[in-house]
């Protein structure tokens, strides 16, 4: 099986993190979750958690999001620099992208993070399904709670620009959508195999 790092992305609910750890499991590859180390990622390059919190609280959701996508962009960026060698932290891990970390308001910065992602075979983007109100009723369902900024990222194009293949998990089991992401590792692990 390919040791080169899986990337999944998607809106928040889609079932990203689940389907990362049953398919780290399957490989014995170690889930990553991106919004999980968000302060020590952003650390570098001066994000200060106690300021942005203030933001959130003065100012609300949308400029503590745009104050995010400063720190996003370069987290993600030395992620998707680093992830390909072999001596790296992220190297041969499903990095589960969680919502915001694939969706990028500056097209300039979107244009850089494809030309970053190009060389990853495995960028699977998780979705309920195409129908972007459906799919916000889905994921909210899920979590129980309304998902304020979903609908951003169910019709932002940066998700579909980014992924090289897409499942939908819409009356699918997490197993069976996680057999999906593993065909499609199986099948390009083969196609490399073949080139090699």
């Amino acid at each position: 099986m390919s040791a080169e790092s899986v990337i999944l992305i998607g809106p928040e609910g889609s079932g990203k993190s689940t389907i990362g750890r049953i398919i780290g499991a399957n490989l014995a590859k170690e889930l990553y979750s991106i919004d999980r180390h968000r302060d020590e990622l952003y650390a570098p390059y001066g994000y200060d958690k106690a300021f942005a919190e203030k933001i959130y609280e003065e100012q609300g959701l949308w400029p503590f999001y745009q104050h995010w996508k400063i720190f996003e962009y370069q987290a993600v960026s030395h992620i998707l620099q680093n992830a390909s060698k072999e001596s790296d932290e992220f190297y041969g891990k499903i990095i589960d992208f969680g919502a915001g970390h694939s969706v990028y308001e500056n097209p300039e910065e979107l244009e850089k993070i494809e030309g970053l992602m190009r060389p990853y075979q495995n960028v699977i983007l998780v979705m309920p399904c195409e129908d972007v109100e459906e799919a916000i009723k889905i994921t909210e369902a899920r979590r129980n709670h309304k998902l304020a900024l979903n609908k951003h990222f169910l019709e932002h194009p940066s998700n579909k620009r980014l992924a090289k293949y897409t499942i939908y998990t819409k009356d699918k089991t997490a197993e069976e959508c996680a057999e999906s992401v593993l065909q499609i590792i199986r099948e390009n692990a083969q196609q490399t195999s073949r080139l090699n």
